[in-house]
């Protein structure tokens, strides 16, 4: 869930395994796991200090029963903490540990992970020489272990930052390409951080090398991802900081149990010396039941309070990009039904925020989300904001030709509107593309997108398909 960018339900999953690791008689396995858990949630979510301390608390309980095995994740994550709050030194001898003890178990996995990590380090502390050596360490490793595409991504892109900090971007953009060619089929919640990252050296990569109008274009491509992470990273900060609320409450609620459990005790003996003790199960078992439902709806609540929150658009209130590939992904494919999705775009959008200012901007986003909900209220079709001033309608049982002229009738009801308080009129342009057989998802929306740069390049307030 964490890898995923799942953070409500991360939490909510450890949590639990946290409050029953209190209360069972847990094997030091099992809570080694938890607080490794704990420690990679917290340190995703850059607080450092707690990550930190779970990650200690938990290679140290590695350590005391020779588990060396499952530490080497326990440690690994200690290391991306370190390095994370910039404590490179310890990052960097934290890393040597673990280069040290995956030699000792012959483990492959981690004899990639660990000189790939120390490498990012030896990279931030400008190491270039050995930083180049770690990595042709790690990359030695590719071919002998299954790896997440990611991070044989993370380590190509590792050495394309080497290799233009040592002024080679010859040899730099031969990494940025392989990392493009696995981008193609990497189809994760993190993919647009990589593309990101990796069209990021590759601009810098084509400038160093003079092909300045391919460096422009490799620009252009990363401002349109930016602008598509930018409702993720929102996100992403209101979880950070209901995470330094919930983790304060779980506290709270983990020392009131803790109190609780020592004056039922109390209370038990009280009552076991006054013959009461059948009586008192009684009594604790009513209660116990009681409150283990009430606590049980509160969750229930607060899980379905933050799916809420996950889902819609904070602005417009409408559903977000990741509740939108959800539906498809659940409702559509794969169930041979036949649909058009379109991909909506508000015309020259940026001079309406440069002329009449963000707020005007906003007034338009929410109109139009108002006028979309409108209009698809009797309907089975669903939409989102897709990001920025893009939305996404999802149009079940209708073909490509009846998609496109849906879409046109949307355009024209824009058109018709004043939809900001400065009564100016608004056009948009839409890509309109139909699930085929076979068809990949991100295939669909590439071809709606492409229909959509077609229309906007053809003289906008028109309908491509």
């Amino acid at each position: 869930m964490l890898w995923q960018e799942e953070y409500p339900k991360a939490i909510e999953i450890i949590e639990n395994a946290y409050i029953e690791a209190k209360t069972a008689n847990m094997s030091s396995t099992t809570m080694l796991y938890v607080y490794d858990s704990l420690a990679a949630y917290y340190s995703t979510m850059s607080l450092f200090e707690k990550g930190e301390q779970y990650a200690v608390l938990a290679r140290d309980l590695a350590s005391k029963n020779g588990n060396v095995v499952n530490g080497l994740p326990v440690i690994y994550i200690l290391c991306m903490t370190y390095e994370r709050a910039e404590k490179l030194d310890s990052a960097a001898a934290c890393y040597e540990e673990m280069i040290m003890l995956s030699a000792m178990v012959k483990a492959p996995r981690y004899l990639f992970l660990a000189p790939a990590g120390k490498a990012n380090v030896a990279l931030k502390q400008k190491k270039y020489s050995q930083a180049l050596q770690l990595l042709y360490l790690a990359k030695s490793y590719v071919n002998k272990v299954i790896v997440n595409p990611a991070h044989i991504i993370a380590l190509n892109n590792g050495f394309a930052k080497t290799f233009l900090a040592l002024q080679q971007p010859e040899q730099a953009l031969e990494y940025i390409q392989a990392s493009e060619l696995l981008l193609t089929d990497y189809d994760r919640p993190l993919n647009n951080r990589y593309s990101r990252n990796t069209l990021s050296l590759k601009a810098q990569s084509l400038e160093q090398l003079g092909r300045f109008a391919e460096a422009t274009n490799a620009l252009k491509l990363l401002i349109k991802l930016t602008e598509q992470a930018k409702e993720t990273t929102q996100q992403k900060l209101e979880q950070e900081a209901r995470s330094r609320f919930e983790s304060t409450q779980q506290d709270i609620k983990l020392q009131l149990a803790e109190e609780k459990l020592k004056y039922q005790q109390i209370t038990l003996d009280k009552l076991a010396k006054e013959g009461q003790l059948q009586a008192a199960y009684s009594v604790i078992g009513i209660l116990a039941i009681l409150s283990i439902t009430i606590f049980a709806l509160n969750q229930r609540k607060a899980y379905l309070r933050s799916q809420r929150r996950a889902n819609t658009d904070p602005l417009t209130g409408a559903h977000n990009r990741r509740y939108i590939l959800d539906f498809i992904a659940a409702q559509l494919i794969g169930k041979q039904q036949n649909f058009s999705v379109s991909i909506l775009d508000i015309d020259h959008f940026k001079q309406v925020n440069d002329q009449y200012g963000h707020d005007i901007g906003d007034q338009a986003l929410i109109a139009f989300s108002a006028l979309l909900t409108e209009q698809l209220a009797d309907t089975e079709y669903q939409f989102a904001r897709f990001g920025g001033e893009e939305f996404i309608v999802v149009m079940p049982n209708l073909t490509l030709a009846q998609g496109h002229d849906f879409i046109g009738n949307l355009c024209i009801c824009l058109k018709s509107l004043s939809l900001t308080d400065k009564k100016i009129t608004l056009t948009s342009s839409a890509g309109v593309a139909q699930m085929q057989p076979g068809l990949a998802l991100n295939t669909l929306l590439k071809v709606a997108d492409t229909n959509l740069y077609h229309a906007k390049n053809t003289g906008r307030d028109k309908v491509c398909s």
